[in-house]
């Protein structure tokens, strides 16, 4: 039994032994690995002043900087047709005319009584000075005149109405008419389109509303000129929002003196709302923390240090440096993930 005891003490004091000696080897492994670990790789990029420019992306659609439908504005036959499609016209150019001799007999006509009762108003007025005729007859003959002028103005207005003109430069559409047509009011003749200059109409969220300004630049890419940019700028901004849709119309304007770009085309529209030196860093490089970034900037011997940063504007794959950071420090912006301050590192890639 002695015996029986004495191994049982023995068996236990050589477990302690081996226990005490586990917990004395166990850390000397770990810090022995930690000294003889290697660096943790990543890639790092310097902090650096440049450019941030803010863009908004949309669909729109191209309208001529003005463009009208050519209407008769009466009844009556073609007798002049000036329409080849695709033609350039130059202000008042006369497109078409209609069968004026009635109304330019009429013209005529009240020309003639015009010019007698002028006659006939001097003649009263020359023997109203000698006392020798009334006034009602001098008024009334100044009445017959002011009849007759209405009378006139109305004929000269009809007799202008038979002959179509260009209210301004542009190109012609395709022709609906053939001349000698008896033709009603309103019926079509053509379209006519300032193509120089061309409009975009686009929308944008209401959330941008209070940075877009008028003159702001754009840019606009259509698919049948691939990568081509077309520049301009913000010509207007409509007064009222879609109730629906939260959005805003917007208009620009493009040089199209070539006449690359048509009315009706769909248009890539990209607005420039931001345009400004700022210093930025990788998205990337960016740890949250509850409300707060931070970021592992490296120091001359190569050991990280997590610090906190202000933020400011983002764009796509950028982010601007309010404060926090000075020009050309260096950050890391991948392999974070394995980082605790004072680790070493070791740059990695371009």
């Amino acid at each position: 039994m002695a015996k029986l005891h004495s191994k049982l003490i023995w068996v236990i004091l050589i477990a302690l032994l081996v226990f005490v000696a586990y917990l004395y080897w166990m850390p000397n492994q770990h810090n022995g690995a930690t000294r003889g670990a290697a660096a943790v790789a990543v890639k790092t990029a310097k902090a650096e002043t440049k450019a941030m420019i803010r863009s908004i992306s949309s669909l729109g659609t191209g309208i001529a900087n003005n463009s009208i439908t050519l209407v008769s504005p009466t009844s009556d036959f073609i007798t002049e047709l000036n329409v080849s499609e695709g033609k350039k016209v130059k202000k008042d150019e006369v497109i078409a005319r209609l069968h004026d001799v009635e109304e330019r007999a009429r013209v005529t006509e009240l020309e003639g009584v015009l010019t007698e009762q002028k006659r006939q108003l001097e003649r009263l007025k020359n023997l109203a000075n000698t006392q020798a005729t009334a006034q009602s007859l001098l008024d009334e003959q100044q009445t017959k005149v002011n009849t007759t002028l209405a009378q006139l103005d109305i004929a000269k207005a009809q007799l202008a109405e038979m002959t179509i003109k260009a209210p301004f430069e542009g190109y012609l559409g395709l022709r609906q008419v053939s001349q000698g047509a008896y033709i009603n009011s309103g019926t079509v003749i053509t379209t006519l389109d300032d193509l120089h200059k061309l409009r975009v109409a686009f929308s944008v969220a209401e959330h941008y509303l209070a940075e877009i300004k008028v003159g702001m630049p754009l840019t606009v890419t259509n698919a049948a000129y691939g990568d081509i940019n077309f520049i301009g700028t913000v010509s207007a901004v409509d007064t009222r929002l879609d109730p629906v849709t939260r959005t805003v119309t917007v208009h620009g304007m493009l040089e199209n003196n070539d006449l690359r770009l048509r009315p009706g085309m769909l248009l890539n529209v990209k607005l420039e709302l931001d345009n400004r030196m700022a210093m930025q860093i990788s998205e990337k490089a960016l740890v949250p923390q509850q409300q707060k970034q931070f970021v592992y900037t490296v120091d001359e011997n190569d050991i990280v240090h997590q610090t906190e940063v202000t933020i400011g504007q983002r764009i796509p794959g950028w982010v601007e440096i309010l404060s926090g950071l000075k020009e050309g420090d260096e950050v890391v912006v991948e392999g974070i993930q394995k980082l605790r301050s004072g680790i070493t590192i070791n740059r990695v890639g371009g």
